[in-house]
């Protein structure tokens, strides 16, 4: 379900009528085609040696929500993910009503590798979130802004933007178009360029009890 905080419907009707370049695809993120699921605690327990039967290539994994909020099984994924070789990286739930400064703390104490990892993301959305810190877009978008610097300068790797097709052009298009896209689109393929397609929230995969989101690097599905 769509949600637009009344505070900012207008402030972001206003916006959205100046032009929008289209944003980054992210090339060279990943392979082309490459396959990969996402995982946190919701996933429950993982048999590893029956998900490696699957054939992926990439996990992103929950590390942190808002300013202190850890996964319980970060930590555990990350170092099975890592050993059996995955291209791995963590992603950090954003809360928009939370200093940006506290959250960039809470995964940077949470992530420690620094190297040969995939870029951090951070997930932004409006399902399970808040009215936002600021009382208007443009200090929204500095708050999230300043998120994004902390983590580039601290992993010296462009952060990786997991977003809705709503979210974006809310309050991504024309702002953050540096940033790799990563887009959840079930209904069909993202209609702009991106790095990462989520295509199911649903999916199944050999070890996992729960259903999974699947994910595949642009360039590797027959909808494109």
């Amino acid at each position: 379900m769509r949600l637009v905080f009344p505070v900012f419907a207008a402030l972001l009707a206003v916006a959205g009528c100046a032009p929008t370049p289209a944003p980054a695809a992210g090339g060279g993120l990943l392979p082309p085609g490459a396959r990969g699921i996402d995982l946190s605690h919701h996933n429950g327990r993982v048999n590893w040696d029956a998900l490696d039967t699957e054939g992926l290539d990439f996990m992103y994994l929950k590390a942190t929500e808002g300013r202190d909020w850890k996964d319980p099984d970060f930590q555990m994924n990350w170092r099975e993910a890592t050993r059996r070789g995955y291209d791995v990286g963590a992603y950090h739930f954003y809360i928009l009503c939370k200093p940006a400064k506290e959250q960039a703390v809470n995964f940077i104490q949470s992530v420690e590798v620094r190297d040969g990892t995939l870029p951090p993301a951070v997930d932004l959305e409006y399902a399970h979130n808040c009215e936002p810190y600021h009382r208007d877009a443009a200090g929204t978008r500095a708050e999230l802004q300043a998120f994004l610097d902390r983590l580039e300068a601290e992993y010296r790797a462009t952060p990786v933007i997991y977003t809705t097709p709503e979210f974006h052009a809310d309050w991504i298009a024309g702002h953050f178009d540096r940033y790799p896209l990563w887009i959840r689109s079930v209904e069909g393929a993202p209609d702009m360029p991106y790095a990462i397609w989520q295509h199911s929230m649903r999916g199944k995969m050999a070890g996992i009890d729960s259903d999974v989101d699947l994910n595949r690097a642009a360039g590797g599905m027959p909808e494109e």
